[in-house]
């Protein structure tokens, strides 16, 4: 099997040095490891550490119409890794975002305000209590897999990242939705999540995957091992994996 496109490598436009990849290197090296198409994806604008910028947006946008130019072999777009920022569905994909980026990806991330104190307190402290208590759990699942089904149904969404990480979610009801709007579920190479037992519930509707190497590293470009691994693990069919080939 092998990996013949990535959506998830980020580059020198998150903030506060996050990654210092050149998108021209990226390309590169894509090529050489046999990738016929990618996304430069760094994160939404909104996360605080970590997050790209309107600007860089547009700047992002100009090189990679350029570079388009210049590499025939390999299809370059633009994506972003957006935030989830609030519980009713509300995310950073602003207008701006939609008109720059070819993919359009969101995912859960610590660093960003959720919406006002009271939720950024339940999203962070409830969310983080969750694993040691019940009760808070089943109420934290309901609320979080709520709060992504809402930005479904708000935004169009290509691909969520890593699934059930960071904060716990309802993964077959997610799932369900996701193919509803023809959003893919990633399966991240960086990160354990889908991990086995999620592909196994995700798998149960007719929800698409999608292998995502999450490098910020020029040397995980392309990386898909480990997702791999899980995916045949879960006994999931290979051609559910949008960017896998014989």
């Amino acid at each position: 099997m092998k990996l013949t496109r990535d959506y998830h490598i980020h580059s020198k436009y998150s903030k506060n040095g996050h990654c210092h990849n050149e998108i021209e290197e990226i390309v590169k090296i894509a090529i050489q490891k046999g990738l016929k198409e990618i996304a430069i994806s760094d994160h939404g604008i909104k996360h605080i550490m970590f997050g790209t910028n309107e600007q860089n947006l547009a700047s992002a946008r100009k090189e990679i119409d350029l570079l388009n130019k210049k590499y025939k072999d390999i299809k370059i777009k633009l994506g972003i890794e957006a935030n989830l920022i609030g519980f009713d569905g509300k995310t950073d994909i602003s207008e701006e975002v939609i008109r720059n980026c070819d993919v359009v990806q969101m995912g859960i991330h610590y660093g960003v305000f959720f919406g006002n104190l009271k939720d950024t307190f339940v999203f962070l402290v409830l969310n983080f209590l969750s694993k040691w208590f019940p009760v808070i759990r089943s109420r934290m699942v309901a609320k979080n897999t709520n709060a992504m089904i809402q930005a479904m149904q708000r935004y169009k969404i290509d691909i969520i990242t890593h699934p059930g990480d960071k904060i716990p979610v309802d993964i077959s009801k997610l799932a369900q939705e996701a193919a509803k709007h023809n959003t893919k579920l990633e399966i991240n190479n960086s990160h354990s999540h889908l991990n086995v037992e999620e592909i196994k519930m995700a798998s149960k509707h007719p929800v698409l995957f999608v292998i995502g190497s999450d490098a910020h590293n020029y040397e995980n470009i392309g990386g898909f091992s480990r997702s791999l691994d899980r995916i045949v693990l879960s006994g999931l069919e290979l051609d559910r994996v949008i960017n896998l080939e014989d």
